[in-house]
């Protein structure tokens, strides 16, 4: 089966990440340092969400993990986890901070394009598939990225999808402040990616980036559940929330648990529109995580 990725897109997504984990290496976003001493990088709502169903034993594969900060942080809770990555500096981070932690015995990292995946992990099944932040935008093909979680999940296992909402990626990031405008299509051609000269990171706006440039494929909502679905997941809940883990704008103001939300006039927060989504799924299978 062919390589739904553009050989030019790989290059340049690879190059961008290469170029990235250096920078989010030292960046306050990840707090590597503050890792290293206990503190855990999964937000709040992924403990609520996929935490019950980690335990002590319990099997996670972390799809595009990037240096695998959340990855070992599911290993603290007792999980043994495989991280997956494009990115051969990010896999390289992730296996020296799993030495550095003491979680090299539970944590696997395998650098590899996410379409190779099977390639790479055989026949294995986890009771987890962990997918976070900014990741789905990197795939064209979404049908294929479901069939490799469904392969890989367990009969009854859990996957987990934390992720910017559809809608909040057709805002105008350009427009002045407190001004809200559609300004890129909700419906897109996956044959054809956006590409985008890239300044900064969204750990590091001021990050040094000159000539890079980034690949991504939006996708909607109906794509996203047609593909899980007709992959033989069954949606166990889908929520909507009015704040994301970066700023969509600069504007934005973080909270005390580090959110980003749109200001309300008057103080606060506005809860009307959704900026990122979670969604919870079964495998095929009648055994329960």
């Amino acid at each position: 089966m062919s390589d739904p990725i553009p050989p030019e897109a790989r290059a340049a997504n690879l190059a961008l990440w290469n170029r990235w984990t250096k920078v989010h290496e030292k960046s306050a976003f990840y707090d590597v340092e503050g890792f290293k001493t206990g503190a855990t990088s999964l937000w709040p709502l992924e403990l609520e969400e996929l935490g019950p169903f980690v335990r002590d034993g319990t099997t996670l594969l972390h799809l595009q993990c990037h240096f695998g900060l959340d990855t070992l942080s599911w290993a603290r809770l007792g999980a043994e986890v495989v991280g997956l990555d494009l990115s051969d500096e990010a896999i390289a981070l992730a296996r020296r901070l799993a030495g550095e932690v003491g979680l090299s015995g539970r944590a696997e990292f395998i650098c590899a394009d996410l379409y190779d995946a099977d390639a790479h992990l055989g026949d294995r099944l986890f009771d987890v598939v962990f997918v976070s932040w900014g990741a789905i935008n990197w795939l064209p093909d979404l049908d294929r990225w479901a069939a490799i979680v469904a392969r890989h999940l367990r009969p009854g296992g859990t996957l987990y999808v934390a992720e910017m909402h559809p809608f909040a990626e057709t805002i105008d990031d350009e427009a002045p402040e407190g001004v809200l405008r559609v300004r890129y299509p909700y419906f897109r051609d996956p044959a054809n990616p956006a590409v985008d000269a890239v300044h900064g990171s969204y750990a590091d706006p001021d990050a040094e980036t000159t000539g890079l440039f980034a690949y991504y494929w939006q996708h909607d909502f109906a794509e996203i559940l047609g593909a899980l679905t007709g992959a033989g997941l069954r949606i166990e809940h889908l929520h909507e929330f009015p704040f994301s883990p970066a700023p969509f704008f600069d504007w934005m103001v973080q909270d005390e648990n580090r959110w980003w939300w749109l200001p309300a006039d008057g103080g606060g927060y506005r809860k009307d529109l959704p900026f990122t989504f979670s969604l919870r799924a079964t495998g095929p299978g009648d055994e329960e995580a």
